[in-house]
């Protein structure tokens, strides 16, 4: 078990709203960005969109009003979570600007994270064919194809994921996080020989192919 490196037992909440089309690899960041902070002590709760849409109601749809409804009820978790001092990790594709503008508003502390990614390489990812099938006529109201993503204006951190891994992803938040105060200064060395040891990690892989 990691040891905890904090000296304070209670923490001030917030939420990471990871927002993207479909394939961006959200959840593997969203996971690894709490793995890292459960390291440095903090208290976390990853919410997937579509657990958290299982979870309430099994036949909500994707209709906008439905997918309102859904988001609504996992940016009321996260402002009860991060009221309570929790770091809250939401994972969702939530479409819409004025959707994700009310969240914050709703939330408060609150950090924006647009995962963006070319479509012809969200495609490539897609093993579930959930494009193809949009494209097709076959199925309504995927975001990206027959419903539309709309960019947020001032995100707090934006990541190409054709670029970055999931594991640098959760790097550059957690840099974001400590920049606007979130994290305690001291953790930065500990996230850099978290860093380090990716790295060893990733040559070890590599020497041994």
């Amino acid at each position: 078990m990691a040891k905890n490196i904090r000296n304070k037992n209670i923490q001030e909440g917030f939420t990471v709203w990871i927002t993207g089309l479909p394939f961006t690899r959200k959840k593997e960041t969203g996971r690894i960005l709490a793995e890292r902070l459960n390291m440095l002590g903090y208290k976390t709760a990853v919410l997937i969109g579509g657990q958290i849409r299982r979870q309430y109601e099994k036949k909500l749809g994707f209709t906008k009003e439905e997918i309102y409804k859904n988001i609504r009820r996992i940016a009321f978790e996260c402002k009860l979570l991060s009221e309570n001092g929790v770091i809250a990790i939401a994972v969702t594709i939530s479409p819409f600007r004025d959707l994700r503008k009310e969240c914050r508003q709703m939330i408060g502390r609150f950090v924006e994270v647009y995962q963006k990614c070319p479509l012809e390489i969200l495609k490539k990812r897609d093993k579930k064919g959930l494009f193809q099938k949009a494209e097709e006529g076959k199925l309504q109201n995927v975001a990206g194809i027959s419903m539309p993503y709309e960019e947020s204006e001032h995100p707090e951190v934006v990541l190409e994921t054709d670029k970055v891994r999931p594991f640098h992803a959760a790097s550059k938040i957690l840099a974001k996080l400590q920049e606007l105060g979130f994290l305690e200064e001291a953790d930065h060395s500990v996230l850099l020989k978290q860093e380090e040891m990716e790295i060893r990690k990733i040559l070890r892989e590599t020497w041994f192919k």
